[in-house]
């Protein structure tokens, strides 16, 4: 029987906010995803970060740090068009509909939740996204993405 999963996204907040125009690399080395269903990833890469979710069950992604005076917020999860196999349907959003981007709830510790949706043609499957989020340093801000992978199982 499937539940709801949490996916925390843990920043090295500090030292991704002072870094001038970090690399896609740069940032992937100052990040690290973990979750409460046993989520792995075999290469130790951020990018291959793979959490296992379930038809009709909702997830939600957290952003967290532990450097005094940072905090972060998940603003959104994008359907990665472009690296998603053409046959790879997506999995948020509902029979009518489906949901490329989800926005989060905002400010300076927002997270985001979906629902998977309740197809079993969705078994199987793997989905790339996007996460966009955050790192607040007391009134300011930078902006970030990484773009991990989810398994949708019954």
């Amino acid at each position: 029987m499937g539940r709801r999963v949490k996916i925390e996204l843990n920043v090295e907040a500090s030292r991704l906010y002072q870094m001038t125009n970090p690399s896609q690399k740069d940032i992937h080395e100052r990040c690290y995803l973990s979750d409460d269903n046993d989520g792995f990833t075999e290469s130790g890469k951020i990018e291959d970060f793979l959490s296992n979710v379930y038809l009709s069950q909702e997830i939600e992604w957290v952003g967290v740090t532990k450097d005094k005076w940072y905090s972060v917020a998940i603003d959104s999860i994008v359907y990665d068009l472009d690296l998603n196999n053409n046959d790879t349907e997506v999995c948020f959003g509902n029979d009518e509909s489906d949901d490329y981007v989800i926005k989060g709830k905002g400010g300076q510790s927002g997270n985001v939740v979906a629902t998977v949706k309740d197809r079993e043609s969705l078994i199987g499957k793997q989905n790339v996204y996007k996460i966009h989020f955050t790192v607040y340093y007391k009134e300011a801000s930078k902006s970030y993405l990484i773009d991990p992978k989810i398994a949708i199982n019954p």
